[in-house]
């Protein structure tokens, strides 16, 4: 396949965009069905490896949802929900830290192939059990789910400065050393503020904030925080982008400048967020 043609003004462009953006730090959250499709993912790797050269400081941040769902239907394990939430039992939690380190080693080899370097860093989210309040304020166990409530940032920053993408899986450790199972979402929203990132990207498998459901071309390109909690509230957003909206939030409260979900199915749709105006996303800003 010939190579795409690329002016020199354009080139010029490009560059003086991603310029703008060098020594500043990303974290990028790669889950969903970019994950399952091997072409996104190897676009969103290229475009990891390619923005590293170039100086940007990429975190990159993975979950593992649908293949731990493939892995626990093979140990015939059934998913059992509490609150609306996935229970993580022992037998469970096995299998998702077995998972996740499956892929992570996957990604960190996938890296490694590409200009730049990559590094595993599977110990840099410390935690605690996640416990939700129920009724009579009475907390609901959700097992060994966990929430983050420190990030080694020192070791995230060595790897960086050591010229490496750090590859962090979801997991956090507690205080006796055991894993705990926590969202992907929250986990990224926790390093990108944590890292005080420039950007926390969240790939996913929708076009971003939709005002129907049903029509891709209603995307909201730019909200408010609380212009997205008015639409929380009237239900426009709702079922899975709730949690991605709410760790945009979280990651802005924390310290991020900004936020966006990005449709990861896009082949180099996280490269177009830095060479382009438009990109297939929702930006949300405090």
């Amino acid at each position: 396949m010939p190579a795409p043609v690329l002016s020199s003004e354009a080139f010029a462009t490009a560059v003086e965009r991603l310029a703008a953006h060098r020594d500043r730090v990303v974290v990028v959250k790669l889950g969903g069905s970019a994950m399952e499709d091997p072409a996104a993912t190897e676009a969103c790797l290229r475009s990891v490896a390619a923005l590293f050269s170039l100086g940007v400081d990429l975190v990159l941040v993975h979950g593992g949802g649908r293949p731990i769902d493939r892995a626990m239907a093979e140990a015939g394990l059934t998913p059992k929900k509490v609150a609306g939430r996935r229970y993580t039992d022992e037998a469970t939690l096995g299998i998702v830290v077995a998972v996740l380190f499956e892929i992570n080693a996957a990604l960190v080899r996938h890296l490694r192939g590409l200009p730049g370097k990559s590094e595993q860093a599977i110990s840099v989210l410390y935690g605690r059990r996640l416990l939700l309040s129920g009724l009579d304020d009475k907390p609901i166990d959700l097992g060994r789910v966990g929430e983050v409530t420190r990030v080694d940032t020192a070791t995230l920053h060595r790897h960086l400065e050591n010229g490496e993408v750090p590859v962090v899986p979801s997991l956090a450790l507690d205080d006796h050393g055991n894993w705990l199972n926590v969202n992907a979402d929250t986990a990224a929203s926790a390093v990108a503020g944590a890292l005080q990132a420039d950007k926390a990207i969240f790939l996913t498998d929708t076009p971003g904030v939709l005002r129907d459901r049903a029509n891709p071309a209603s995307l909201i390109p730019r909200l408010t925080e609380r212009e997205a909690r008015e639409l929380i509230a009237a239900g426009v957003i709702d079922g899975g982008m709730v949690p991605k909206v709410q760790a945009c939030f979280e990651a802005l409260a924390s310290g991020a400048k900004s936020a966006l979900i990005l449709d990861g199915r896009v082949p180099f749709s996280l490269l177009d967020v830095f060479l382009r105006d438009t990109f297939t996303g929702t930006a949300i800003s405090r």
